[in-house]
């Protein structure tokens, strides 16, 4: 199934499923570097895990990654530095655009990239890149609930939410990677990105937001993204841009 699966697919060019793994960016990690090391080409290339042991978010939060309970995934892919900016919000509309069409789930987006359902977490992103010259090697790991876990009360599944047949986490994570590669294979094109981003955000006007940035928080009214992916958010007549953090909404 994986030959006849990957013959199929335009930007990916090899798929590896292991049954349980610390992560999936642990391994996509060690991949890179070798290739570095050893002046070879980066495979544009999808590891697959049926359970994390180390899986985690964003300011390594741990991401609760049980067997057969949701997609666990690494994309590696390249692109030019130029372009990258535009990664964390395009992947974000990929996964929303993933559960929306797919499940007929209405995924909204959390600045900068965790998608929720229902006012539930649903699927986070977490994005590494190694710089080398004008090319940015790429770490994509994405998480996406497919069954419900009993320890997460903020969290919700796909087979909890879709109003659609659903048929199990083998055909949701086939589903995942025809959706994904099938997204990366169209131009990443600046206006169409930050448009899609900002239709899909579940954030409103005036909404009160807390940023936490390191040891630092940030707290203010949404204005929405600038045209550099950035959040804008007023605190009095200051208007502060945040480029990284987290947001809690508030």
């Amino acid at each position: 199934m994986k030959s006849d699966l990957v013959a199929k697919l335009k930007v990916i060019e090899s798929l590896a499923f292991v049954p349980r793994v610390a992560s999936t960016n642990l391994v996509a990690r060690r991949i890179v570097a070798e290739c570095i090391e050893n002046e070879l080409s980066m495979p544009q290339a999808m590891i697959i895990a049926g359970e994390q042991f180390a899986g985690r978010g964003r300011n390594e939060r741990q991401w609760s990654s049980p067997a057969g309970k949701g997609i666990y995934a690494t994309t590696m892919f390249t692109l030019p530095t130029s372009q990258l900016p535009l990664v964390p919000l395009a992947m974000a509309n990929i996964v929303a655009g993933f559960l929306r069409d797919v499940f007929g789930l209405d995924a909204r987006i959390k600045w900068p990239n965790d998608v929720f359902v229902l006012g539930k977490k649903i699927a986070g992103i977490l994005i590494e890149a190694r710089i080398q010259d004008d090319r940015a090697f790429l770490l994509i790991g994405t998480g996406v609930n497919v069954e419900p876990v009993t320890d997460a009360p903020n969290a919700i599944a796909i087979s909890e939410a879709s109003p659609r047949a659903f048929t199990g986490i083998d055909d949701a994570t086939i589903a995942f990677i025809e959706y994904v590669d099938a997204q990366l294979a169209k131009p990443l094109v600046h206006d169409e990105v930050i448009e899609a981003w900002r239709r899909l955000s579940i954030h409103k006007p005036g909404d009160r937001i807390t940023c936490v940035i390191g040891e630092r928080t940030v707290a203010g009214t949404w204005i929405g993204i600038d045209e550099q992916g950035r959040a804008l958010l007023r605190d009095g007549a200051e208007t502060i841009a945040v480029s990284a953090g987290d947001i809690i909404l508030s």
